[in-house]
């Protein structure tokens, strides 16, 4: 089944729906929101690249990459717009390459940035981050005993899609 031939009632306003969205993302990183006016006045957060200074020296980083998972139903994949925490070097990389899409490295290692939504305990689960040519970086999870791995590896039902964009409708 294609998503653009799918018809659906949206659980939240009740509404019929044609075409299921396969994408959703987070604008900024968990936490952004609750930081201090004082913490976010010296950070910065922009469509792929976001830095907080915390005032005592550290510094955290974080890209915005996509978090591929298959749905079993549909020839597609869902992707979540998530932010991974990179070290200061696997960041210069990113920058570095980001103009051009071309990199010192292909891979690096991050962190999640969120707890996904159905999946507790999903923030900062263990990842590659896969620098390409074109587009957002994507994430692979690291093999963990975990529902978010597991749903990255054997794919979720439509019905869970469906649930993600109903709650993201909601806000």
């Amino acid at each position: 089944m294609r998503p653009d031939s799918y018809r659906w009632t949206c659980a939240c306003c009740g509404k019929a729906m044609t075409g299921l969205p396969l994408d959703l993302a987070y604008r900024e990183p968990g936490g952004w929101l609750e930081l201090s006016d004082e913490v976010r006045a010296r950070s910065s957060l922009s469509d792929d690249f976001c830095w907080i200074d915390h005032g005592d020296g550290t510094i955290d980083r974080f890209i915005r990459c996509l978090l591929p998972i298959p749905v079993r139903a549909l020839d597609n994949e869902f992707r979540f717009g998530v932010w991974m925490s990179v070290s200061a070097a696997s960041w210069d990389i990113y920058d570095d390459g980001f103009d051009t899409g071309v990199y010192q490295r292909d891979v690096c290692f991050g962190y999640l940035g969120h707890n996904i939504p159905d999946f507790p305990d999903s923030f900062l689960l263990h990842a590659d981050v896969c620098l390409g040519p074109e587009g957002r970086p994507t994430v692979t999870l690291h093999d963990a005993d975990h529902a978010l791995v597991h749903a990255q590896r054997n794919g979720v039902s439509v019905a869970q899609v469906e649930r993600w964009v109903a709650a993201s409708m909601q806000h």
